[in-house]
């Protein structure tokens, strides 16, 4: 499998469904191998759970998050798919990656300092939020983008760019034709 999509988002419909639609559309399209982890259609746990905590030394990686984590190391592409809510990712999204990103599969530390183990990926992430592009920008200096960007892909060793479509209030037809060319400049930078 070359290309794994997490999709986080509970609605079946709007702006982050049709980034998803039109994401596998053209992955169909350019015949390319890709796996979808629809984490709400999955019944995700986002729960990081005590003995799931790697500071505690010995901790558990549970079957299904190990699954995940070979479906990574075995992808060279990532794809994610949410919306901004709190200028943040959902929680759904959030308790994904405190529980598969873990260390010593994702990051390591050296002499105190964080070594990326992922390196050699590349990541998309189409996020979505209700705020216009400028005003994300000038108020919150994209921090949304930036959590997934900096913080958690780039410190794994990805690299990492975010697509942003912001003003994602009313979906409709207008909004789906931006979408695709959203989704076009993404797959285009990503292969």
């Amino acid at each position: 499998m070359k290309t794994l999509i997490i999709y986080s988002h509970p609605n079946t419909g709007g702006h982050c469904a049709e980034i998803l639609k039109s994401v596998v559309d053209e992955l169909k399209n350019k015949k390319t191998d890709f796996l979808l982890l629809d984490l709400y259609k999955m019944k995700y746990d986002p729960v990081l759970h005590e003995d799931e905590h790697y500071t505690r030394g010995k901790y558990k990686i549970s079957k299904r998050n190990k699954e995940i984590q070979k479906q990574i190391t075995d992808a060279e592409k990532l794809i994610f798919i949410y919306p901004v809510w709190w200028n943040s990712m959902p929680a759904m999204m959030k308790g994904f990656i405190d529980r598969v990103f873990t260390a010593k599969f994702a990051f390591k530390f050296v002499n105190g300092y964080p070594i990326g183990l992922l390196k050699g990926r590349k990541a998309a992430v189409f996020i979505t939020s209700g705020a216009n592009n400028f005003f994300s920008w000038l108020i919150f200096r994209k921090r949304a983008a930036k959590i997934m960007k900096k913080d958690i892909l780039q410190y794994c060793g990805i690299k990492t760019k975010v697509f942003q479509f912001g003003g994602a209030l009313e979906f409709n037809e207008k909004s789906s034709l931006k979408i695709k060319k959203l989704v076009n400049k993404g797959l285009n930078w990503l292969y």
